[in-house]
């Protein structure tokens, strides 16, 4: 019987009639037939009893009714918010279906709390729920738990209450005393803890006992690493202390990251330590985790054998990128043919010592290089790849050379493009970048048509290459919605980015469709989020809805926008959820998802102060603007959340953790001196740096809010240890050991503080001074000294400490560099990785590199040009003019991603090279993937031949190559028709010396790239335009006439 059809009345008296004359079990399966626009009102209607057969029906067959998700969650949300109010014994019924609730269901809960049916249920149900599930129910238990019950409670609350209580609100479970904690550890463990509920147990428990055994540490675990390190430190006489050290090495092993004077008190002060020869390979390999911390001296005192014996456990540590040089054996190795056996260490293997190799034993090794994170480095890539691509037999070696495949010169793939075509199934499954594969979808095109006609999805991961014409006739050739719908399901499959010229083709080419609104969840998120916002904001409700459900699931490619799109798209979608009046409540919060930090400050302020206390920790892991970080300090100030920062403990300090870089210098100044403790720092520091490396904060502060964040961590180490004096009672200023420069950050320590560390602590962190972006050039003037001092004079400097030296080697003067022996591509790219060089360090830093290799500049290969990096703009035009063409295009991939400083006229030198025969041949040839391939060296063009590029060649010029064309070239090579053909990224990306060397009409043409959908031109790029906020009828009339004479789809010009 087909249940669709009937009306809502109509179901309900065919269901009543069911029971009447029916077996049960028939008339059961029917409600799970309800479509689920019925489901809500025919359940209301349903009586108690059926309630409960449905229910009992569903559990013992979920798993072949295989219920969709929205069916799931309305049932639960009905059954919910009716029957449960009369009978709360329903509860267990209920249970198979509570991991469909949503958190405003479950908040949603009426008062059955104390019914201890109701709780059982729950707790045994935790397990399977969401973290936010979890959590959600425990705010709903907090009703019946306030503090005072909490405090008044039996010792055996936790045990008695159950997993619910893991997941109360900190703000009630900050009140759980020492021994109720203690009796319900097992309890706590079992469930998934904050780190700041972690925190509170580990300090109230250790802090508060005194003589915790063995067993007490046994059953903390872990959560034994995150006490006061003086609080484990008081047990080093007693025999409970070797299980805390193997607590704490257990801690390093997993990756926790833990105060410096715990790690070395308990770990590496340890006599066996002193002389690296006389450990066991054993012992060796049982350290293995910390050998990264012992630091380059250490390593350097291990012997071969005792590193060959222990490669089994060395192979997953991660070194740093200097530390596996100094200490591999290399010879040792490939003598004795033990080059798989190395492992991720062979990326400490000289690009030397690789291009020696076969290419059996580079392929052999290759997995294993591909392992370590991040990976072999640019030089050791370009090696290898160029190496083994230079065999026809490439082609067969797809599985093993695919890790490389990103990072191979376009150079080396171009003469295999026929071979890999007639390999297409195997190639078509490989991660190919955007420009490799352009390059054999062309190849395609010019030898198997048909292919691409009649099986175009079979292409696989060569499909990211497809061009414009061609991807806009497959959409023709087919334009149902099903058949557009497998295209787009195709590009969202694809292996990476895909090119904004792709995604723009797309847009451009779908938005004419009729059924444009619903392929909306089909675009995906990268391909919706290149929409302009003036597409955006015509959006209906629903439609923005499910852009917001969209970016809230795959949040990467909202927070690899732009600043200023970010904040119009969600304006946009804040005014349609209009949450411009009243607070801006946990809902509305939780709905934006990543996107809420970035609506309009005055949306911001108004934040639900309950919902922010009680979810700093969500809220910390979050992206916040200059201007968000200064409303959250002054919310974290207000009575209704911490007060003033004098009335703080050591609860709140760990409640606001890296927020506290939030505050201004002036009221940080005011947190009591004997809070801030140097572990707390370093735990302040650590938090950070977790934050920065994780997927949110690694793509969300620009440069000008690391720098700020910098120097409020140096301002609050340095007033808290002693070393501004500000307070008389601040502490004596301490030395700092390496360690601590690894949990906070060199560039945070007084210049005095880090000369007065002793020579071998020094030594075992001059690697990571070197590599610290924020280090001043007074810090970097004061370390270059003491490394002369411990090394001699800069002339006796060793490869390895070259390496290490890093940005710190800006203050060598040209004389200084010239002496220098940049004898190892590792040396030549520790230093060219350096960007602020002036002109005569570069040109004497080139020489010496010709110097110290022996060659001359038609000598340097691929590799070694690779390892220059900004090195290169220190070659006259003389010296570019003779480098070996192919090589220098073999290493564009790298050289084009770095904004050189290099003068018009050695970038021009360089574009002649990349024209040879060999090399990409004449420019009027090059289509787009060559200039994706070239980066900001297509900066170099020729005039004429930059005016006469077409909208192909445009395409492939990167934002950063847009910004680096002296202005008025810019002017004078870029028509308006040109310029109206620029992506949104590449508009963005003109600078204002560019802009105002612009004529009236190319400066509208570049507004209608970036705001056609406004009166005036936003600023997108934190610059303006020039434009006046009215235009004068000039360019009112220049622009109607463009409108006549260019061509204008209706993305650009809505509406025509």
């Amino acid at each position: 019987m087909a249940i669709d059809y009937f009306s809502n009345d109509a179901l309900v008296f065919f269901l009543s009639f069911c029971w009447t004359h029916f077996f049960v079990c028939s008339c059961v399966q029917e409600y799970f037939r309800i479509p689920v626009s019925s489901l809500s009102s025919v359940l209301n209607a349903a009586h108690i009893n059926t309630v409960r057969l449905i229910l009992q029906y569903y559990s013992g067959n979920k798993d072949t009714l295989k219920l969709p998700d929205e069916y799931l969650s309305t049932m639960v949300s009905v059954l919910l918010q009716t029957p449960l109010v009369k009978v709360g014994s329903l509860f267990p019924e209920l249970a198979p279906l509570l991991p469909a609730a949503s958190l405003a269901d479950i908040q949603a809960l009426p008062s059955l709390q104390n019914d201890i049916n109701v709780r059982e249920t729950i707790n045994r149900h935790l397990a399977r729920m969401t973290l936010d599930q979890r959590r959600a129910f425990g705010m709903w238990h907090s009703r019946v738990m306030p503090p005072s019950l909490i405090i008044r409670g039996k010792q055996s609350l936790i045990r008695d209450t159950g997993n619910l209580i893991a997941y109360l609100p900190f703000n009630n479970f900050q009140h759980l005393s020492s021994a109720q904690l203690l009796d319900g550890l097992d309890v706590l463990q079992r469930n998934t803890l904050t780190s700041l509920k972690q925190e509170f147990v580990a300090h109230s428990l250790i802090g508060t006992y005194r003589n915790l055994t063995a067993r007490d540490f046994t059953r903390l675990g872990n959560l034994s690493c995150l006490a006061d390190p003086e609080d484990l430190l008081m047990y080093k006489s007693t025999k409970v202390f070797s299980v805390i050290r193997d607590i704490v090495m257990n801690c390093t092993r997993e990756g926790l990251s833990l105060p410096s004077h715990l790690i070395s008190s308990v770990l590496l002060n340890s006599a066996e330590l002193k002389i690296p020869s006389l450990l066991s390979s054993d012992r060796l390999a049982e350290l293995g985790h910390l050998l990264p911390l012992l630091g380059v001296t250490f390593l350097q005192g291990l012997t071969p054998s005792q590193l060959l014996a222990a490669l089994p456990a060395l192979v997953s540590v991660s070194f740093s990128p200097v530390q596996p040089h100094t200490f591999l054996p290399s010879a040792q190795l490939t003598a004795q043919g033990q080059l798989q056996k190395i492992g991720s260490l062979i990326v400490g293997m000289k690009t030397e010592t690789l291009l020696t190799l076969t290419s059996d034993r580079l392929l052999s090794s290759l997995p294993a290089m591909a392992q370590r994170k991040p990976g072999l480095s640019p030089p050791q890539v370009n090696a290898v790849s160029t190496k083994l691509w230079g065999f026809p037999e490439v082609v067969r070696w797809l599985d093993e050379v695919e890790p490389l495949l990103l990072r191979t010169p376009l150079l080396s793939v171009l003469p295999r493009t026929q071979l890999l075509v007639n390999n297409i199934t195997t190639a078509s499954t490989k991660p190919w970048n955007t420009q490799q594969a352009k390059a054999i979808f062309k190849e395609v095109l010019d030898t198997k048509p048909n292919l691409i006609e009649l099986n175009f999805l079979s292409l696989g991961t060569v499909g990211q290459g497809v061009s414009c014409k061609v991807l806009q006739e497959r959409f023709r050739a087919d334009s149902s919605v099903s058949s557009v719908r497998r295209i787009l399901a195709f590009l969202r499959q694809q292996p990476g980015p895909l090119h904004t010229s792709l995604k723009k083709c797309v847009i451009e080419e779908l938005y004419q469709f009729e059924f444009f609104s619903e392929l909306l969840k089909d675009l995906g998120a990268e391909i919706a989020l290149s929409m302009p916002v003036s597409t955006i904001k015509k959006f209906p409700t629903d439609m923005m809805d499910t852009l917001r459900k969209m970016i809230v699931q795959d949040r990467l490619h909202f927070l690899l926008l732009s600043r200023t799109k970010q904040e119009l798209l969600v304006d946009r979608m804040v005014q349609r959820m209009g949450m411009y009046t009243g607070v801006f409540t946990e809902e509305e919060f939780r709905s934006l998802g990543i996107m809420a930090p970035f609506v309009a400050d005055e949306v911001f302020i108004k934040l639900d102060r309950s919902f922010f206390i009680d979810n700093l920790d969500f809220l910390q892991g979050l992206c916040y603007s200059s201007s968000k970080m200064d409303i959250v300090a002054r919310i974290l100030l207000e009575p209704a959340a911490f007060g003033p920062v004098n009335n703080w403990n050591q609860t709140t300090l760990s409640q606001v953790d890296r927020f506290l870089f939030f505050l201004p210098n002036n009221k940080l100044q005011e947190i009591s001196l004997a809070l801030m403790t140097v572990g707390r720092i370093e735990r302040l520091f650590m938090s950070q740096h977790r934050w920065q490396r994780g997927n949110v904060g690694i793509h969300c502060s620009d440069e000008n809010e690391r720098q700020r964040l910098s120097e409020k961590q140096q301002f609050v180490l340095q007033f808290f240890l002693g070393f501004l004096k500000i307070h008389p009672l601040s502490p004596t200023p301490m030395v700092p050991t390496c360690e601590i420069l690894h949990t906070t950050a060199p560039s945070a320590w007084t210049s005095n503080s880090l000369l007065s560390m002793s020579s071998l602590a020094f030594s075992n962190c001059l690697e990571l001074m070197g590599h610290d972006p924020f280090l001043a050039f007074y810090q970097r003037s004061s370390v270059l000294k003491k490394v002369k001092q411990i090394y001699g004079p800069v002339s006796s400097f060793s490869q390895s400490v070259i390496s290490q030296l890093g940005g710190i080697a800006i203050e060598l003067s040209p004389e200084e560099l010239s002496s220098l022996r940049l004898t190892e591509r590792s040396s030549i790219a520790a230093l060219s990785a350096v960007r602020a060089w002036s002109n005569r360090q570069l040109s004497a830093l080139f020489t010496t590199v010709l110097n110290s290799t022996e060659q001359s500049p038609s000598q340097l290969d691929s590799s070694t040009l690779v390892a220059m990096g900004y090195i290169v703009c220190g070659a006259q035009t003389t010296e570019i003019n003779s480098f070996n063409a192919v090589e220098f295009s073999k290493a564009v991939l790298w050289l084009g991603q770095l904004r050189l400083s290099c003068s018009e006229e050695q970038l021009l030198a360089f574009v002649g090279l990349l024209t040879h025969r060999l090399a990409f041949g004449p420019m009027s040839s090059w289509g787009t993937a060559v200039f994706i391939e070239i980066g900001v060296l297509a900066a170099g063009l020729p005039d004429m031949a930059m005016s006469a590029l077409v909208n192909e060649q445009i395409e492939g010029i990167t934002p950063a190559a847009v910004s680096m064309i002296p202005p008025d070239k810019f002017a004078v090579v870029f028509h308006q028709r040109q310029i109206s053909m620029f992506s949104y990224e590449q508009a963005a990306a003109v600078t204002d010396e560019q802009l105002s060397a612009l004529s009236d009409v190319q400066r509208t043409a570049l507004a209608m790239v970036l705001t056609p959908w406004e009166d005036r031109p936003v600023n997108f790029r934190g610059k303006s335009l020039g434009l006046a906020l009215s235009h004068s009828p000039l360019c009112l009339i220049l622009g109607l006439l463009m409108l006549l004479l260019l061509p204008c789809p209706d993305l650009i010009c809505p509406g025509t």
